[in-house]
């Protein structure tokens, strides 16, 4: 069993107004961490409070979580460290460590971090984003009486990483890791962030790639290719009146092939970017190959026609040769590849309409 230990007692100093209360999507910022380790399936959260006691309290409870006073909250962090983990229920594998300033995580990203804990030997997973380590790390109990039993000044990171060899640096591609509310611009990029939580940064995008395509430069050439294609076409209907969300338009185009040396390349890809939290760009990944394309143009219809319009790293515009030659080449597969034919030449007649001049002309 684990459990997750949120320090919430200090004075907020350097942000001016109380942080674990200030407003996060529908709730407050330390109802949002909460809510974070419920959804990952952590039943078991401490939140350790100090200044305002009173009032954290009841969200707390509300929250249901476990308000747990630390009348030396003055003394520091590390003082309410000590006081939460002393309260931990015997007979746990380890908790999380979270302070309370630091909500902008994907439950995704705690039940991966999970998952490598249950296939460790007792180690200490710390996740790390692009090689920069951040919170929250999954602290083994055999830690435990080190923690409690430290002196008052001693340094958590000390403690922590005594053993070298007992350290999981564990890659995720969550950069919502190494994010805290400890100043206002601080708490603006947090908040611009959780709104955006499904939807994957490019930066974000880009460690995926990284690492799972550090071998495969012409799937990452192409990824580029249909990155800015899309983006071409998405701005040409902007401006005629279509409101795309360009970031989902962006994540999807550079991660619809990040699976592309699998089999059913699209089902499997779709499947792993669910697991990393990605949830809407799961669903476009997932019909990139075969869509029904909806009444409206929508983002998944710009990304599969970038997509078809690729040829590789090269642009090319007279996709239909392309796919009459690959559907007598695969006899077997001719029903389909004449669908996403037919489905592409769709979308892009739509286009056209829209825009008012030819496909050449919006991508020249």
């Amino acid at each position: 069993m684990l459990a997750a230990l949120i320090p919430a007692a200090g004075l907020s100093s350097r942000m001016g107004r109380y942080k674990p209360l200030l407003p996060l999507g529908h709730s407050s910022m330390i109802g949002t961490v909460i809510d974070l380790f419920k959804t990952a399936g952590i039943d078991e959260v401490i939140v350790v409070t100090g200044h305002n006691h009173d009032r954290l309290a009841q969200v707390v409870d509300a929250a249901g979580a476990h308000p747990l006073f630390n009348p030396d909250y003055a003394s520091g962090m590390f003082s309410s460290i000590r006081t939460g983990v002393a309260a931990l229920l015997s007979g746990i594998d380890g908790f999380f460590l979270l302070p309370a300033d630091t909500p902008a995580i994907r439950p995704a990203t705690l039940r991966l971090i999970r998952k490598r804990f249950e296939d460790a030997e007792d180690a200490l997973i710390v996740p790390a984003f692009n090689n920069e380590t951040g919170h929250p790390p999954l602290i083994p109990a055999r830690l435990i009486p080190s923690i409690t039993g430290a002196d008052p000044d001693a340094n958590l990171r000390q403690i922590l990483f005594s053993d070298p060899n007992r350290i999981i640096q564990l890659p995720v591609h969550d950069r919502g890791i190494l994010m805290d509310a400890d100043t206002p611009e601080g708490y603006d990029q947090i908040k611009q962030k959780y709104e955006r939580l499904e939807i994957p940064d490019e930066a974000e995008c880009r460690s995926v790639i990284d690492n799972e395509l550090s071998d495969a430069p012409a799937i990452r050439a192409h990824l580029e290719q249909v990155c800015d294609t899309a983006l071409r076409l998405a701005r040409n209907l902007h401006s005629c009146g279509f409101n795309f969300d360009i970031d989902l338009i962006r994540a999807a185009a550079l991660l619809h092939d990040i699976k592309r040396k699998e089999k059913h390349h699209a089902k499997v890809g779709s499947r792993f970017l669910q697991q990393l939290g990605f949830l809407k760009i799961a669903e476009i990944t997932a019909v990139h190959m075969d869509l029904n394309p909806g009444p409206e143009l929508d983002e998944t219809q710009i990304v599969f026609l970038a997509d078809k319009l690729c040829r590789g790293d090269q642009l090319e515009l007279d996709y239909p040769g392309r796919f009459h030659e690959k559907a007598k080449q695969l006899p077997h597969a001719e029903k389909e590849i004449v669908k996403r034919l037919e489905t592409a030449q769709h979308i892009h007649a739509r286009i056209e309409a829209a825009v008012g001049r030819s496909l050449g002309e919006i991508l020249e």
